[in-house]
């Protein structure tokens, strides 16, 4: 019982921070929280099975370290899949109905390598409307996920020609991971027709590959929301990223994002 106060109490502190950057009613917060009701639930998983390609999430034991808090910013084009991707990791849900984000917040627990994590997930907007709201989301933050998806090719390009730059002028220095979103589209014949009318394609692994290079990302991920495959790699790999940034010092300045 005393750690679900404690949980709760972190949660509630988690809120009032999230209210008090961002004005309190344009925020929206969700939280992944167990069957039962009994604080967060805990995804187990630990590094000693490979990471196929849109393949199933790998589970080791529990972990006996002092927890640790990392903030990860989830951010791409808007309807790429950013919000069901974190949906179905925190939540086992998968919406068929689409609706566009402003901001919300998940809270995650998982183990990597022993070590308990408290993920701060955070979802994004990724229309121009909310450009400058957006920038209020990436202080103090530990890695930024930029998203794409691979039945969309101009999704993959935004990746450098507006994403890296936003990233760069608001947290410069921070831990980059790529992720793939909806490779369950990739070889759909509806969706191949439909570029294929547009004289283009599906993104493939390579040229996703060459653009995580290109962007200097710690990690390039592959996944598929709908099916549930690799959803929970993107997310362990992402905390196993952000357990090897530097702490903040005393003469950090204030907002800064945590660097490599």
């Amino acid at each position: 019982m005393d750690q679900v106060r404690q949980g709760r109490g972190r949660l509630q502190e988690q809120r009032k921070s999230v209210r008090e950057v961002c004005g309190g009613d344009r925020w929206r917060q969700r939280h992944g929280r167990s069957q039962a009701g009994h604080g967060r639930r805990l995804l187990l998983l630990n590094n000693h099975h490979p990471m196929p390609l849109c393949g199933n999430s790998g589970r080791g034991r529990l972990g006996r370290g002092k927890p640790v808090q990392r903030k990860v910013v989830v951010c791409g084009d808007g309807a790429c899949g950013k919000t069901s991707l974190l949906n179905v990791f925190t939540r086992g849900f998968f919406s068929q109905v689409y609706e566009p984000t402003v901001f919300e917040n998940y809270v995650h627990d998982i183990y990597v390598d022993d070590q308990q994590v408290e993920l701060s997930l955070w979802d994004t907007a990724g229309q121009e409307e909310f450009d400058r709201l957006r920038s209020l989301s990436y202080a103090e933050t530990h890695v930024i996920m930029i998203c794409f998806s691979v039945d969309n090719p101009i999704s993959l390009e935004n990746v450098e020609s507006k994403w890296l730059d936003e990233i760069l002028e608001y947290c410069p220095g921070v831990k980059l991971v790529l992720v793939a979103l909806k490779c369950d589209l990739r070889d759909d014949p509806t969706v191949k027709e439909r570029l294929q009318r547009r004289g283009t394609h599906s993104v493939q692994y390579e040229e996703g590959l060459a653009v995580a290079r290109r962007i200097r990302a710690s990690r390039y991920l592959e996944c598929s929301s709908k099916h549930n495959r690799g959803v929970a790699e993107v997310f362990y790999e992402a905390a196993r990223v952000s357990l090897s940034t530097r702490p903040k010092t005393a003469s950090s300045n204030d907002g800064g994002c945590i660097i490599a």
